[in-house]
């Protein structure tokens, strides 16, 4: 093994990038290096962090998929040989059900990722769950590496501003849509790449970031938008008034956070904003999610009544504190007052989108103001970002809550 990586070492030192390329390619389906190796050899060389990430990133897709084309071309048809097309078929129904977990958990340690890719070629994991959990599994792991490198090696570890903004954002999306607190992990993050940028103007960032989250609940729930609007407009033309309505419901589930932002905004994007904290507030939302699962197991309730919707709001208005996570409070707190999860992730979403308007407007009025806003590149390569994920993390999440509780979520957290 240490030829192995005196060889590695050799390949990067000559051939930089492209060795970097060759070598992690090679890693997802036969090279027995990991490559931890090749990332932190790369940072303490002085090649650039943000280089190397977008290197990675796509060497770990492409040899994955070459690892996987070998399992279902090769491998498929050994193994059926070797233990039938009976156990083949079981194996196949247990890898489409834990597949995408296994792919991920094998991404964030240090199982030999090759054996991974083929077993998902194997046993035929879809595409369309293989190539996502590749990137979530691998991608944190490869920044982690980096960052490791800077220490091993005591050479300048940074990420460009515009390589940041793209992390930020996607950071952004996955966690503000799955319940681990988007906030808390922008936090940690931003300490984390050690941005020459002011805390004022990161969190006016952040702000910036949820706005791409704002046009992907927007697109999602497209036709429950429309009847929104719909509602509203026929109590404004006929001078009506309908309690039941859902316009009503997210008004007044808006108006909690509303008042504790005005109440206490500058306290909690100041003092609690730090690591410590935000601790505090994952080890508490475990509790309420482990909670949420135990109270939730046979509810049947779809409609958020006019309580529901006061008490869901007072919930969103607690992730005003960094750590809390918006969705995670408000969807354990419907499902702790007995709506479905999905049905309370819905109205949870729905109730975060007018949360996120009255927060840009809010930027807006600031900027008026003279507050100091990121440079324009910057904030829109976060917001592009931040839509992308987003999306997709609402339709994990609503599919992900018609089968499974929160469990696992609280579990992370801890």
């Amino acid at each position: 093994m240490d030829t192995l990586i005196e060889f590695a070492k050799g390949i990067i030192m000559n051939y930089g990038y492209g060795g970097i390329f060759v070598l992690t390619t090679a890693e997802q389906f036969i090279f027995p290096v990991p490559a931890d190796i090749f990332i932190t050899t790369g940072t303490g060389l002085g090649l650039s962090f943000s280089k190397i990430l977008w290197i990675v990133s796509i060497s770990a897709v492409f040899g994955s998929l070459i690892g996987y084309f070998l399992g279902k071309y090769l491998g498929h048809p050994v193994v059926k040989w070797l233990f039938g097309q009976r156990n083949l078929d079981k194996e196949e129904k247990f890898i489409k059900k834990w597949g995408v977990w296994g792919v991920i958990v094998a991404g964030l340690t240090p199982i030999p990722f090759k054996i991974i890719t083929w077993t998902a070629g194997i046993f035929e994991m879809p595409l369309r769950k293989f190539i996502p959990a590749i990137i979530i599994g691998r991608i944190p792991r490869y920044i982690f590496s980096a960052y490791a490198g800077k220490f091993l090696f005591e050479t300048k570890f940074y990420a460009t501003t515009d390589m940041s903004a793209l992390i930020l954002g996607a950071l952004q999306g996955i966690t503000e849509f799955l319940p681990i607190s988007s906030s808390g992990h922008l936090v940690l993050m931003e300490q984390f790449l050690h941005l020459p940028i002011e805390p004022e103007q990161l969190a006016m960032f952040d702000i910036f970031l949820h706005g791409g989250s704002l046009l992907a609940i927007l697109l999602y729930f497209w036709k429950d938008w429309i009847g929104v609007l719909k509602e509203i407009w026929k109590m404004l033309t006929k001078w009506t008034f309908n309690k039941n309505s859902l316009a009503f419901k997210l008004v007044l589930g808006t108006i909690p956070a509303i008042f504790a932002g005005l109440a206490f905004g500058s306290y909690v994007t100041g003092p609690l904003r730090n690591t410590t904290s935000i601790a505090i507030m994952f080890i508490i939302l475990a509790v309420l999610y482990f909670y949420a699962a135990w109270k939730g197991k046979k509810n049947d309730k779809e409609t958020v009544g006019l309580k529901k919707s006061v008490l869901i709001g007072c919930a969103q208005a607690l992730a005003l504190i960094p750590g809390v996570s918006r969705s995670g409070s408000t969807i354990a707190t419907g499902v702790i007052l007995g709506l479905k999860r999905e049905a309370a992730a819905k109205f949870s979403f729905m109730l975060g989108g007018i949360a996120i308007i009255a927060a840009n407007v809010y930027a807006l009025i600031s900027i008026d103001q003279g507050v100091i806003v990121p440079e324009t590149k910057f904030t829109l390569y976060g917001f592009i970002a931040s839509f992308i994920f987003s999306f997709m993390a609402i339709a994990f999440l609503i599919k992900f809550l018609q089968k499974y509780t929160m469990r696992s979520f609280g579990v992370y957290l801890l």
